[in-house]
């Protein structure tokens, strides 16, 4: 892991987001969407790399099984959070904080975009939200 300074940690780490929750579950679709995109490439590689002169394993079997079932888990996270996700709202006064944003995560570089997201709103009370489209997610 590299020391060289988080380019979207925010100066004041405990307090909270400036993004509101449809945006966060915005975010978090297209992320969904990404690891979906990954997982399907991997399953396409794996059946590309079978060979009819090899049957399979049970063990390879049930491994590409549950490589198609996180595909479509991961597909459907991303439905409910992509149809839900403009509804939802903080409580008054309840938010994400950058303290347990960090907490809850092993891999700095998944929170990145919700950061990034934050750290780069602009300061209006109406400021519009845009539809989840294509994020950059890594």
């Amino acid at each position: 892991m590299s020391d060289a300074p988080d380019p979207y940690a925010s100066e004041a780490p405990l307090g909270h987001l400036d993004l509101p929750a449809p945006e966060l579950a915005e975010i978090l679709a297209g992320q969904v969407a990404g690891l979906r995109g990954l997982t399907s490439g991997l399953e396409e590689a794996l059946s590309a790399s079978l060979c009819s002169c090899k049957p399979l394993t049970e063990d390879a079997f049930l491994t590409l099984q549950r490589i198609d079932y996180m595909r479509q888990a991961l597909k459907d996270l991303e439905g409910i959070l992509q149809r839900f996700g403009p509804s939802l709202d903080w409580s008054e006064g309840h938010g994400v904080t950058h303290e347990a944003l960090h907490a809850s995560v092993d891999m700095g570089d998944s929170i990145k975009p919700i950061l990034k997201a934050s750290k780069n709103r602009p300061q209006e009370e109406d400021t519009p939200t845009h539809g989840s489209g294509d994020l950059d997610l890594w």
